[in-house]
């Protein structure tokens, strides 16, 4: 067990930490993970693409796609918990490039869907957005002094808290509660879109392994999808 106060890596024993390797190796890193996390966000856009563009796919979904939704939001379900349960597989070659095309495809098909409710042009405008302050956010995260990696745990449970209150929310639905809910998911996804950043440049308190490139580029992918919904649900019009 860990004193108080000392730093617990997030890898496996034995494994090469990212913080002990040379500046060669922690760049070629970096570059793998935002490599794969551009992959991902390809092919969710070109899975998403056919759901909001083409009517009768669209149409097609929303009356007679119910099984494929319920049957495509369950393997999602089930391949992001393996995922993160699973963390020696996730640094396994090929299973994890298998498991994340896998995960990724049935995101893009998900994010589809959520897309095809609301108009292209609230589409388009919250890809900008999202794409704005996910810039923003790198940046600050690579030239800031602070380190954020070390609020793992008040994150975890900011999350918790937005998750019972998305409940609340969904039982008893007010317009300005959902706002409210889509400001608060905003809010926290993007301290974690910087917690991830700083995890993978490798010079905070939390450490990944060399290994870990797979699984910091899923993280990423997720902070980015995350801000794209709420801000989507927060300034998009519905078709």
């Amino acid at each position: 067990m860990a004193e108080a106060g000392e730093t617990v890596p997030l890898t496996a024993a034995g494994q090469k930490l990212l913080q002990d390797e040379s500046p060669e190796i922690r760049s070629g890193f970096i570059r793998k993970v935002y490599g794969i996390l551009s992959a991902q966000l390809l092919l969710t856009a070109a899975v998403a693409a056919p759901l909001v563009v083409e009517g009768e796919v669209r149409d097609w979904i929303h009356k007679e796609g119910q099984s494929l939704i319920i049957g495509v939001c369950v393997l999602n379900i089930v391949l992001i918990c393996a995922m993160a349960c699973c963390r020696n597989t996730m640094r396994s070659f090929p299973t994890n490039y298998i498991m994340l095309f896998a995960f990724t495809a049935t995101e893009g098909f998900l994010v589809g869907v959520v897309c095809s409710t609301y108009t292209l042009n609230s589409v388009m405008y919250a890809v900008i957005a999202t794409g704005l302050l996910v810039g923003c956010l790198t940046l600050y995260a690579i030239t800031t002094k602070s380190d954020f990696t070390g609020m793992g745990v008040y994150l975890f449970a900011a999350l918790l808290v937005l998750l019972i209150f998305g409940l609340f929310c969904w039982l008893f639905p007010f317009p300005f509660m959902e706002k409210v809910y889509c400001c608060l998911g905003i809010l926290i996804f993007s301290f974690y879109l910087i917690f991830d950043t700083q995890l993978i440049m490798g010079n905070g308190e939390l450490r990944l392994g060399i290994d870990d490139s797979v699984y910091a580029a899923l993280n990423l992918y997720l902070d980015i999808i995350q801000l794209f919904l709420y801000i989507l649900q927060l300034f998009g019009e519905r078709r």
